[in-house]
């Protein structure tokens, strides 16, 4: 008989955060703080960039930090909605997503999903109530030829079609053999840059209207959105889900300058901003009454040596697989090896394991973090602490060593480079980091130009696999047992600049089916046993993404999303 599962959807399990992680935790409020009224108040946040006004689901990339907003600020909502769970978890799948409920249907290759009748779109055009037609749409939107969505090529590799039965229901159809297990954090709150959902009556009125035009579901509507510069929205009170309690403005101002973030809190310009670790403990310090709130996993700083593009065909993405060989990030670079030659590939080993022997994690724990962090070694969610980690996967701080491994590799002088380091993907990426990383490197010789290209710029190259440089990102940690290696196996989308053979890289599109733990866990430990030969990227430090709050603010309870970003407006508290 079929196989059928009813029920909210569950996130995976969380692993714990690192110990050092957990300095970060929310500190009480005083005493004698003034307890919150019922609402009101104006709450300003500081953001990284406000990006231009763009509103369909094809054009919302994961480069501008507003695209984010449009969910996590919100203004959209999500077709699932995790609960809320204390850092670093995610919560388990609640009901009060615009989707009240599922059938996953394996053998049938369908998702049937219950879409609620209560959520209305905060609009005049193309307005009215949110149904399964505008659901459909969406998906459909984003994942359409030359979308630009975050998740948009992702999930094509999995589903394969979207219909509407009837007002409240909508049925997506699954590639066979393909649904991976964290499916639904591709669709819910849980990942970032998960798919808006828009009204399909607002485009359906033709022209760009959709694409200039807000028209959103969640608790807040945007009043003013000027690029650049700053976002006003305000509540929606019969929100099917908002609080009772909820503010009477949100503003979200664009100030990249760690610096001049420092200095709005100070003055009470804003009253949340990101920092950079390294400033957070004595900004907190600098302001009575301020309070720390951590969101989102810890996220591991990793170097990747992009153009290490070793696939020969697009298995696991296209079936039947298709020639892919050579990418055009394969260049002839020291970290690049070809496949083609057994001294090329030996030699661009040394140069990457001399690149990571290079870096002394300690250093940048104490001199960045604050202390707050630890060393990482691994892409596969392996701590240094956990029972599953093996030794043979540290990387010791050695220069002597590193020269040596240079010398052996034929570039004994060392040689140039760029690094790129986006300057506005701060949520995943501490700059300062990574440019001490760089200058780290030229204790072995090593000169690297830091790249300060902003991240929407620089992405179209990791999606065309035409990046052939290292480059600074995270490493998403999830749980020791999840699919690894999405973004370094041939797909559609999103690429760290690698593609790993097939033998290895099948091991990413086994676990997404395979139903045993110890058998996920083992794919997992094997999938790193060769990237650690490899040294195909270099997993540096962890960092824990950190909001200092200023005082007017009494409670935030953000969601736990992947990367750290501000959301949940919804849930805040002003002080009288």
């Amino acid at each position: 008989s079929d196989e059928e599962e009813t029920a909210a959807p569950a996130a995976p399990a969380a692993t714990k955060a690192p110990a050092a992680a957990a300095k970060a935790e929310p500190t009480k409020a005083p005493p004698t703080a003034v307890p919150p009224k019922e609402g009101g108040g104006t709450l300003i946040v500081a953001n990284d960039l406000i990006g231009p006004r763009a509103f369909r689901p094809s054009v919302i990339t994961g480069g501008a930090h507003s695209a984010f907003g449009l969910q996590d600020w919100g203004m959209y909502d999500f077709l699932l909605r995790a609960d809320y769970s204390a850092p670093p978890t995610f919560g388990e799948g609640g009901s009060d997503g615009l989707a009240t409920d599922w059938t996953l249907d394996r053998p049938g290759n369908k998702i049937t999903f219950t879409i609620r009748d209560d959520a209305k779109w905060n609009c005049d055009e193309g307005g009215g109530t949110v149904d399964a037609h505008d659901i459909v749409y969406s998906f459909t939107e984003s994942m359409s030829e030359g979308t630009k969505s975050t998740r948009g090529p992702g999930l094509k590799t999995w589903m394969e079609s979207w219909e509407a039965t009837d007002d409240n229901t909508a049925v997506v159809t699954l590639v066979p053999g393909k649904l991976p297990s964290d499916w639904m954090m591709a669709i819910g709150n849980h990942g970032g840059g998960s798919i808006p959902i828009v009204s399909k009556k607002l485009a359906d009125l033709g022209g760009d209207k959709d694409l200039t035009t807000f028209c959103g579901s969640g608790p807040f509507h945007i009043t003013s959105w000027t690029s650049e510069e700053e976002v006003i929205a305000a509540p929606v009170p019969d929100n099917y889900r908002a609080k009772p309690n909820m503010i009477d403005e949100l503003r979200v101002v664009q100030i990249a300058e760690a610096n001049a973030k420092i200095a709005a809190l100070k003055t009470g310009e804003v009253h949340m901003a990101n920092l950079p670790l390294k400033f957070t403990g004595p900004t907190n310090d600098a302001i009575d009454g301020s309070w720390l709130q951590p969101v989102g996993k810890y996220q591991p700083q990793t170097v990747y040596f992009g153009g290490n593009f070793w696939a020969r065909t697009s298995y696991g993405f296209d079936d039947p697989p298709k020639e892919i060989f050579p990418r055009e990030g394969l260049k002839d670079h020291p970290w690049i090896g070809n496949p083609d030659d057994d001294e090329s590939m030996e030699n661009a080993r040394k140069v990457r394991w001399a690149l990571s022997m290079s870096i002394d994690r300690e250093s940048l724990t104490r001199n960045v973090f604050n202390g707050l962090g630890g060393s990482t070694y691994t892409y596969t969610d392996v701590m240094p602490d956990h029972e599953r980690f093996n030794p043979e996967w540290k990387v010791e701080y050695d220069v002597e060593g590193a020269k040596k491994l240079l010398a052996e590799a034929g570039v004994p002088d060392g040689f140039s480079m760029d690094f790129w380091v986006s300057p506005d993907n701060t949520a995943a990426v501490d700059p300062e980091a990574f440019e001490a990383i760089a200058q780290m490197w030229q204790d072995i010789g090593v000169n690297a130009s830091i790249e300060k290209t902003v991240y929407a710029a620089r992405r179209p190259t990791l999606v065309a696999r035409s990046i052939d440089i290292p480059f600074a990102h995270h490493t998403f940690f999830l749980t020791i047992d999840q699919p690894k290696g999405g973004s370094i196996v041939p797909t559609g989308g999103f690429n760290h600049g690698i593609e790993l053979p097939e033998e290895i890289g099948q091991l990413r599109y086994a676990n997404e089916t395979e139903t045993d733990l110890e058998q996920r866990i083992q794919n997992n430990l094997d999938m790193q046993d060769y990237l650690s030969h490899w040294q195909l990227m270099a997993s540096t430090v962890t960092l824990q993404p950190t909001w200092t709050i200023r005082p007017e603010v009494a409670e935030w309870t953000p969601h736990q999303q992947a990367w750290g970003m501000f959301n949940s407006p919804e849930t805040v508290k002003m002080k009288k």
